[in-house]
């Protein structure tokens, strides 16, 4: 699990599994992108399964990130997970970093790549996260 942005966290499916982790690092929602339902026990949880690739609908992808900005706007830290932490759970918070700051989405996405090394999103769901970002600006 890493931080990378303030209060904005990426993980996998383990991390968002571990109470103890969870705990230390302060996370007060998970937001999770799988189809499964991960025991996060007593952190809150918001489902919103997407897939690697292209099969994700619009909608799909806008809600996960518009839930993490809206989570964030209320002052709490967020875990947005998928299941390896690498192209789902990055292509959602760099969307939703750049929404919630003056940073373009490349930028946005730069600094999720130098906090996270495993970031390799889906073409798809970069363009998806350009969608998003530039619909926010309207």
């Amino acid at each position: 699990m890493d931080e990378v942005a303030p209060g904005l966290l990426v993980g996998t499916m383990s991390d968002a599994e571990d109470e103890s982790l969870l705990r230390r690092r302060g996370v007060d929602a998970v937001v999770s992108l799988t189809h499964d339902d991960p025991d996060t026990r007593a952190v809150a949880r918001v489902d919103t399964p997407m897939t690697d690739g292209p099969r994700n609908e619009y909608e799909a992808f806008a809600a996960a990130a518009e839930t993490v900005v809206e989570r964030r706007e209320a002052g709490q830290r967020v875990l947005v997970h998928c299941s390896a932490g690498a192209s789902r759970s990055p292509a959602v918070a760099a969307a939703a970093m750049a929404r919630l700051t003056d940073r373009g989405l490349d930028e946005a996405f730069e600094q999720v790549l130098a906090r996270r090394s495993e970031v390799d999103p889906h073409d798809a769901l970069v363009r998806r996260a350009a969608t998003f970002v530039t619909e926010g600006s309207e």
